[in-house]
């Protein structure tokens, strides 16, 4: 049995724009893309913080 659990994901018009024109630039799904993104900004906050704890700001931006 897959890990992987559905999740609903609100995105603004604009990044759900990118998403999907990088996901066909790259020929991958746009679930891919998604996941590709989050796990470079897990890798960035990880490589410049000890215990790579991400927090949001009030403007919905992810920090490190």
């Amino acid at each position: 049995m897959s890990s992987r659990k559905p999740m609903q994901l609100r995105l603004p018009q604009e990044l759900k724009e990118w998403i999907k024109a990088e996901s066909d630039r790259n020929g991958n799904s746009q679930n891919s893309e998604v996941i590709r993104a989050i796990r470079a900004a897990k890798d960035r906050c990880s490589a410049s913080s000890a215990f790579g704890k991400i927090t949001m700001d009030q403007g919905d931006n992810a920090r490190c």
